[in-house]
């Protein structure tokens, strides 16, 4: 029953956004660019946290003294579960878009939104394809908007890590971005393991950063498996 009514609150929830979404537009043709942004930042906010608190779950965030200053950041994240982007929308004290499959912009509403954050969608489909949406990416981490990957390419819907894929960490590269490891725990928990709703410990943490000046950052598979086994200890010890 708690599945359903938090599946129909859902929906309303987005009829809200959809009829937000033309206030939102207004608000873009009238406002500094600079004023826009944060008008968006502080929706995502809200939509972040109200999609999971309202399913009675709590959040623990820890290291935001590991956020370095300024906005040409990269993170790079375990993927869970679907709570894990609302999660750090909703969590991450830094207004963030991410790289996101393109069947995610086929959906109304969600995709307006997602564009506006914004998010970058690939085609995993096709490598020239992919590389092109990490050059866009780079643009928008270069332009002051920092932007969230999850180098395993899919939902691990476990406490289990799938293998980094190394053609992720081409994205920092490009935007010469600081790469900010984040820890998720827990998020599959609410929903994927069993397709219900549950109310879970969510806990969200901030590792610390590589930076171009760390040898670390130009050899991509020593990279790949530093971070995987930063994000994996993370969680062990969360």
């Amino acid at each position: 029953m708690k599945s359903l009514l938090w599946k129909i609150w859902f929906i309303f929830f987005m009829l809200l956004c959809l009829i937000a979404f033309g206030p939102l537009i207004f608000c873009k043709l009238i406002l500094p660019k600079k004023l826009y942004r944060k008008v968006v930042y502080y929706c995502t906010i809200y939509w972040g946290r109200r999609v999971v608190l309202s399913t009675g779950s709590k959040v623990d965030v820890q290291g935001e003294q590991n956020l370095p200053p300024g906005n040409n950041i990269c993170f790079i994240s375990n993927h869970q579960g679907m709570f894990d982007i609302p999660l750090v929308l909703g969590f991450l004290p830094k207004p963030s878009g991410f790289i996101a499959k393109q069947e995610l912009f086929k959906i109304p509403v969600l995709s307006w939104w997602m564009n506006e954050i914004p998010c970058v969608y690939i085609d995993r489909a096709s490598a020239r394809k992919a590389i092109a949406s990490f050059a866009k990416t780079a643009e928008v981490i270069k332009s002051g908007h920092p932007m969230v990957i999850f180098p395993e390419g899919t939902r691990s819907q476990s406490d289990e890590m799938g293998p980094f894929h190394l053609g992720s960490f081409k994205l920092p590269a490009m935007a010469k971005a600081t790469i900010v490891p984040l820890a998720i725990k827990n998020s599959w928990k609410a929903y994927e393991i069993d397709k219900r709703i549950h109310a879970v410990d969510l806990k969200l943490r901030i590792l610390e950063p590589i930076t171009e000046d760390d040898p670390l950052y130009k050899d991509k598979h020593a990279l790949a498996e530093a971070l995987h086994q930063r994000i994996s200890a993370a969680l062990q010890d969360m």
